[in-house]
């Protein structure tokens, strides 16, 4: 419905009291007119619905019940919204509602566009939370949730909907993915020991542990991404039993073939691959275990070189080299610039500019 896509990255966030939220970050295939409030407008509404249609009653009823922001509606300072740790001190939401009317959509150099909230006359009454129904409040556009008229008919449901043309609003949705499981520090205390000992525990809500139980998927990435290894001549890592016999480390050590090897192999034995360079490979072809990189026959991938840092000297130049230099098929064709071996990837990278 947003058009071709790129690629997506989608992730559960779990709540101790709540439902688990699904959130979706997609990558489209946009040009400069997608980041101007008319193509917007098209997609994204903050307004209650001023169609008297069917369709527009069914979806002015879903904006009510699933799209409105009334946490903090009639100053309702226990809300979770609401900044300050005094309830009695006059606070302010943090997500920023109600926000102010709008005649048109704007778009910010960073962060979110600001929606249009035309102040149509449209509204509905609601209790204010906390007052029992004893105290009414109105809410209009200026506490309307951004949203899709299409997700929400379709599926009934809050969907909140956003354009994120920034790398914080990137940023937001990846920290789900990284940020590791929840945690709780537990006091353990014994009669017969004076002293508190605290263990640092992982915190499992219901909702997460039925999600695990049944297997489903935790988050995902699409294209996928290929892990690159990155390593100096004879440092790659080998792994064996610590009580392994040293005539069969031997020979793990001597038929050790990293993805970095087996790159450079590749391209020393085949043609079709010396065009591409290393972090373009898995776009073109496919890493398997223990047979190596296989021509791609369908699907894409996105590969990433593990970093180096300039304080780690000739490794730092390696990777350099290998994100310039295309078709590498050694160690020694790195370190080679227009016929001359260099003695080090420093100076090689010195030699290519």
């Amino acid at each position: 419905m947003f058009g071709p896509w790129r690629g997506w990255v989608w992730t559960i966030e779990y709540q101790k009291r709540g439902l688990p939220h699904f959130h979706l970050l997609l990558f489209l295939k946009t040009d400069v007119q997608f980041l101007t409030p008319v193509y917007i407008d098209r997609f994204i509404s903050a307004e209650i619905t001023n169609e008297d249609d069917f369709i527009g009653q069914q979806l002015r009823t879903i904006n009510e019940s699933t799209m409105v922001h009334t946490h903090c509606v009639g100053g309702n300072g226990n809300a979770l919204c609401m900044k300050g740790l005094n309830p009695a001190v006059v606070t302010t939401c943090h997500k920023g509602y109600p926000r102010d009317f709008l005649e048109e959509t704007t778009v910010p150099e960073n962060g979110y566009p600001r929606y249009r909230r035309r102040n149509t006359g449209r509204s509905f009454i609601i209790a204010v939370p906390g007052s029992g129904g004893t105290l009414t409040a109105v809410i209009d556009n200026r506490r309307v949730v951004p949203y899709s008229p299409y997700l929400s008919l379709q599926y009934n449901a809050h969907i909140n909907v956003e354009v994120c043309g920034s790398v914080q609003a990137v940023k937001y949705v990846h920290k789900y993915i990284y940020k590791g499981g929840d945690r709780a520090t537990v006091s353990v205390e014994s009669e017969h020991d004076e002293i508190k000992r605290y263990l640092h525990g992982r915190y499992l809500g219901p909702t997460e542990a039925v999600w695990r139980l049944f297997e489903f998927d935790m988050h995902d990435e699409q294209p996928p991404v290929t892990h690159l290894s990155l390593h100096m001549p004879g440092q790659q890592a080998i792994y064996f039993a610590g009580h392994g016999d040293p005539d069969h480390i031997r020979d793990l050590i001597e038929g050790s073939m990293t993805i970095q090897m087996a790159f450079f192999s590749y391209n020393a034995q085949y043609e079709d691959g010396r065009q591409f360079l290393y972090y373009e490979f898995p776009e073109h072809f496919v890493w398997v275990q223990k047979i190596g990189w296989k021509k791609r026959q369908r699907g894409t991938a996105v590969g990433w070189m593990y970093s180096a840092s300039p304080f780690q000297g000739e490794r730092y130049y390696l990777r350099l080299l290998l994100t310039v230099v295309r078709g590498a098929t050694s160690f020694e064709n790195l370190r080679t610039v227009d016929g001359m071996v260099y003695p080090t990837f420093k100076d090689a990278s010195i030699a290519l500019g």
